[in-house]
């Protein structure tokens, strides 16, 4: 299926073209492409039936198809011969339009004659007038001269269908899609609109092998067309008769050198040319005679040879300087966007550029069942065409979602990649954290220690300055933990109760090394022992000077951040521990002091603390203490 996918079926609709200009001596082709409104012309190819062999029907249809069949079968646009068709002015009233091809049907029979074949036409309207009642000058805008006179004209081109046909079997190209027929006069003239830059007046005269075409245009549009059975091999006949040889040696004599002028010259010959330009301008002069009003020679006219017979060596020299025809060669340059052909493809280029599109007045002879044959295909490949479009906007549309969700896969997967890596790092973190956190932990129970000393060196300071001017003097300091132990060296007079005991105190210390020994306060036991110091006062003054002078201490000692809290050790929870030489009854007082609590006394939080300086461990903030009514401070 996919090997005989043809590439050229989904191109834009009358893209590519061959044009067959079949004669009698010679086959030419011409390739012809339309890309973005340039024309190009790909291929010429010229065959020379006798050189080739190609002498029969048969042998003609094969080689024709091989050419075919290695082109890639383009559409073709075929070139009747201009004896097989009439093209004519048809001068009709001014009638609607659907009208018009009623009226030109009429008149083709009329010029057609009886036939039992169907006839072929085609027709466009012309603004130049040819009638002799009509002035050959420009018209200027507005209506026309031929609508000021009530009338109108029209470019006709009539065939023969039986004729068409023949034509088309003769080549064998019955199943080819024939996508244009023409006429060897139309195809001159488009050949030459587009050779041209400026062709207002011009007569062509085209010498074939059979045949001699000549062609009339005014403003570019097509007048008069005709044609005579005298031709190139109608040269090479009478040359071969009049040196008595062949006609292959006739011909080569012919294209050998000048038979005009040197030593090589024929009257008889020179005869034979005078001959057939008298039949030239006897056409001419018959246009000429029947329409006055357009000039009464060809002084006005450009007159313009095409085909191989001309290339004969000194012909157009002598049909200039005995004849008075000032025959020029075909307009080698282009127009615009549009190609040149090589000498002997002119008709075939016009063919080429009808079929194309480029020509502005195109003459069709297409018979009806190749022109629906040819319609459908046109609506089938735009069909394709418009499909391939369809399928290749799809296709478009499916790359350029498919890129982009491989883009947005990309982007998916560079994040994963960037959050997977931010994993590994945190993870990583983790991993040094818990580290650290083991190795600060099993270092905080040291630190702790060091704290409580720094601690309690800081409360002697204290201790001492608050003794300056004052009379009380410290009979004991000791730590919470000794003071409240059970073990104490000095028995206790007042043991607390089981009821009157607060919870168990967790140890400040955490676990140490086994080479540690923490002081003996540091062990935890089921007493009201904090982290802290227990000091016991004597000072001689009585009742209400004792107690504000003690109100006074308990204040300032509360005002220091070593301290968490500063207050009077209850009566029940005191201990008989300091030496009785040293008190005066009635007048101690024992204080608790609880240190404020630093980080090292709990264990580390995984969330990072905030930033704090690099000072002293935070510690945390208190009350002041009060005292109550009645002087007591609690």
């Amino acid at each position: 299926m996919i090997s005989r996918f043809n590439l050229n079926r989904v191109q834009p609709p009358v893209r590519r073209v061959l044009a067959v200009d079949a004669g009698s001596r010679c086959l030419k082709l011409l390739l012809a492409q339309r890309s973005f409104d340039r024309l190009h012309i790909l291929k010429e190819e010229l065959i020379d039936l006798q050189e080739e062999g190609l002498v029969s029907a048969e042998e003609l249809k094969a080689h024709l198809q091989a050419t075919l069949q290695g082109s890639g079968r383009p559409p073709l646009a075929l070139v009747l011969p201009q004896h097989l068709s009439i093209s004519q002015v048809v001068d009709l009233p001014i009638a609607p339009e659907s009208e018009v091809r009623k009226l030109i049907e009429e008149e083709t029979v009329k010029l057609s004659g009886v036939s039992e074949s169907r006839i072929v036409y085609d027709f466009v309207r012309t603004s130049t007038p040819v009638h002799p009642a009509l002035s050959p000058q420009p018209v200027p805008p507005g209506p026309t001269a031929q609508e000021k006179a009530g009338r109108q004209q029209f470019w006709v081109t009539l065939s023969q269908e039986g004729e068409i046909r023949e034509r088309i079997a003769r080549l064998g190209l019955e199943q080819e899609d024939l996508c244009e027929i023409t006429t060897t006069a139309n195809a001159l003239i488009a050949a030459y609109r587009a050779s041209c830059p400026d062709p207002s007046r011009a007569v062509l005269v085209h010498l074939g092998a059979q045949t001699t075409v000549v062609v009339i245009l005014l403003a570019g549009q097509g007048a008069f067309a005709a044609s005579f059975q005298m031709g190139g091999d109608f040269f090479t006949r009478s040359l071969a008769r009049i040196r008595r040889c062949s006609e292959e040696s006739a011909e080569a004599l012919k294209r050998a050198g000048d038979l005009f002028t040197g030593p090589e010259a024929s009257a008889d010959f020179a005869g034979v040319v005078q001959g057939w330009a008298a039949e030239l301008k006897r056409q001419l002069n018959e246009w000429f005679g029947r329409h006055p009003g357009v000039g009464s020679d060809l002084s006005s006219f450009e007159l313009v040879a095409s085909g191989g017979a001309f290339e004969q060596p000194g012909l157009l020299a002598y049909l200039k300087s005995k004849a008075g025809l000032t025959l020029g060669p075909w307009t080698s340059g282009s127009q615009g966007t549009r190609a040149a052909p090589s000498k002997r493809f002119e008709v075939a280029f016009g063919a080429a550029l009808q079929a194309l599109g480029y020509s502005a007045h195109p003459v069709s002879l297409l018979p009806e069942d190749y022109r629906r044959a040819w319609r459908k295909r046109l609506n089938t490949q735009k069909l394709e065409f418009a499909s391939f479009m369809l399928v290749l906007l799809c296709v478009l549309v499916l790359a350029l979602g498919t890129w982009r969700q491989a883009s947005l896969l990309s982007q998916k997967q560079a994040l994963l990649n960037k959050v997977q890596d931010a994993q590994e790092k945190v993870e990583a973190n983790d991993a040094l954290s818990a580290e650290l956190v083991a190795e600060y932990e099993g270092l905080r129970p040291l630190f702790a220690a060091q704290q409580n000393t720094l601690d309690t060196l800081t409360t002697l300071a204290l201790l001492q300055q608050t003794r300056s001017n004052r009379s009380f003097w410290y009979v004991l300091l000791a730590d919470q933990q000794s003071y409240f132990s059970p073990h104490a060296g000095l028995g206790a007079t007042n043991r607390p109760g089981r009821a009157s005991l607060p919870s168990t105190e967790p140890d400040r210390f955490g676990s140490l090394p086994a080479s540690f020994h923490p002081p003996p306060w540091a062990v935890a036991n089921p007493s009201p022992a904090k982290a802290g110091l227990i000091a016991e006062l004597c000072m001689p003054e009585e009742g209400e000077a004792a107690t504000r002078v003690l109100s006074q201490l308990v204040d300032e000692l509360n005002q220091q951040r070593v301290f968490a809290k500063v207050d009077r050790l209850t009566e029940g929870l005191r201990r008989n521990l300091a030496d009785p030489k040293v008190i005066l009854p009635d007048h101690n007082y024992v204080l608790t002091l609880d240190f404020a609590q630093t980080d090292f006394q709990q264990p580390p939080h995984w969330k990072k603390p905030p930033s704090s300086g690099r000072g002293t461990p935070k510690r945390t903030t208190h009350p002041p203490a009060t005292t109550p009514e009645g002087g007591e401070v609690q």
